[in-house]
């Protein structure tokens, strides 16, 4: 059995964080899985960068939802 699924290209640091920004920027109350999906990242990577852009201050989550919006 073959998978459609094309191998993810691990993405990291940088241009990582800025790929989230970006998507978070334009799809506000958005939840991990949607910019998972969004940008084509593993989930690992993705929660990593938004670790780091939350500590930064860019980013916040609604804890009530689990949705991130963009704080600059």
């Amino acid at each position: 059995m073959t998978s459609d699924k094309k191998p993810r290209a691990p993405k990291s640091g940088a241009a990582l964080q800025n790929m989230v920004l970006a998507y978070v920027g334009e799809h506000p109350n958005v939840k991990l899985s949607a910019i998972e999906k969004g940008i084509g990242a593993a989930r690992i990577e993705v929660a990593e960068a938004i670790q780091e852009l939350t500590r930064q201050g860019n980013l916040r989550k609604d804890e009530e939802t689990g949705e991130y919006n963009v704080f600059l």
